[in-house]
């Protein structure tokens, strides 16, 4: 998808909704916008997608996972649906 901008690559097009962070809450705002057919831009992290979250363990407060998740893994659910939407950068 062409909804990333990365260093150097300005976007060609004004957008209505622009998303900073790729964490669960930005994720989440790109799924909601998506939907919304805001089709939003969705800025990650220079060095890697997925926030602090990337970085973390065990996730045992995050509901739908009773028996907890790997925080990578949760994060790159969560992309795998912004990008099902067309919210976010594949």
């Amino acid at each position: 998808m062409s909804n990333h901008v990365r260093e150097g690559n300005p976007p060609e097009t004004v957008r209505e909704v622009v998303i900073v962070g790729s964490g669960p809450a930005g994720y989440t705002a790109a799924i909601y916008a998506a939907r919304a057919d805001l089709k939003p831009l969705v800025l990650e992290g220079s060095i890697t997608a997925g926030g602090a979250l990337m970085n973390t363990t065990e996730v045992e407060n995050y509901p739908g996972f009773p028996d907890g998740i790997q925080g990578p893994e949760l994060m790159e659910a969560m992309r795998a649906q912004a990008e099902r939407f067309d919210g976010s950068d594949g």
